[in-house]
């Protein structure tokens, strides 16, 4: 399936695309709806469990949140990994968001992105937390239906519990996935592969979005507690009966209506 995913130069008049490399190997794509450079920018992560690279489909949403947040925003073509360990993942989507800050400055760069994108939303900021000197905090911060490797029993049985409804996420694959992630590396901090165990000190405001009948939902509580330790403002939007990271699917009724929230959220 990677054979045929990865960096692409898009074909869309209506939008202009910028292909920049990070560290000499890794693309990301600017795409902005105007030739003129946004005030405000998100980063944005694509899902795939860390293991499937982005499609077209990926960057085909990113630019429509582009043109309905008036955003620009940064596409990171990250390392997936089936070739590396999470922390090198970490290591390009921190050093874009770096870049983006000297673009836009303090308060105008938003994080956001799906599954293990969405997890990657929020990773960013708690990466922030382990550097010094620290970079300003994500303006926003999207996670439609952020995943992680369970913590502990209880958060398991609480993925276990919607398997049968989900027909896109297997639970067996959020125990498995973290011998993917940590690629041999015994000595990665746990919030790589598990968001809830992380630092959120300073973060301003994550808003989340799940599907009530997805495996990833299991997660909710622990990443509730984890913003209640550090007193983290933060909004939780859910529907039943939706499929995995609905709302980057804006082809019925619910995903539009909530991809139209999403980019509210980041154009303010």
């Amino acid at each position: 399936m990677n054979a045929r995913r990865g960096f692409f130069m898009p074909e869309n008049g209506r939008l202009n695309y910028q292909a920049r490399l990070i560290f000499g190997k890794y693309h990301y794509l600017i795409i902005r709806s105007d030739s003129e450079p946004s005030e405000k920018a998100v980063l944005f992560f694509f899902g795939g469990g860390m293991i499937l690279g982005c499609d077209k489909g990926d960057v085909k949403v990113a630019g429509r949140l582009a043109e309905e947040s008036g955003c620009d925003v940064w596409f990171a073509f990250y390392p997936i990994c089936t070739e590396n360990c999470i922390a090198e993942t970490y290591r390009m989507g921190y050093e874009c968001y770096r870049q983006m800050i000297e673009v836009y400055g303090a308060g105008n760069v938003s994080t956001a992105g799906f599954s293990s994108g969405g997890a990657l939303a929020i990773g960013i900021a708690l990466y922030n937390n382990t550097k010094e000197p620290k970079l300003p905090m994500p303006r926003h911060i999207i996670a439609v239906s952020p995943g992680e490797v369970p913590v502990n029993e209880e958060e398991a049985e609480q993925m276990r519990s919607h398997n049968a409804e989900d027909p896109m996420v297997d639970f067996a694959f959020m125990q498995r996935v973290r011998n993917f992630m940590i690629h041999g590396n015994n000595n990665i901090p746990e919030f790589m592969v598990s968001g809830s165990l992380g630092d959120y000190s300073g973060i301003p405001e994550i808003t989340f979005f799940y599907s009530s009948d997805e495996v990833v939902y299991g997660a909710k509580e622990n990443f509730a507690a984890a913003r209640e330790k550090y007193n983290v403002s933060y909004k939780v939007y859910e529907r039943p009966g939706m499929i995995h990271c609905y709302p980057f699917l804006p082809y019925f009724p619910e995903a539009k209506e909530d991809f139209n929230k999403i980019a509210d959220i980041l154009s303010k």
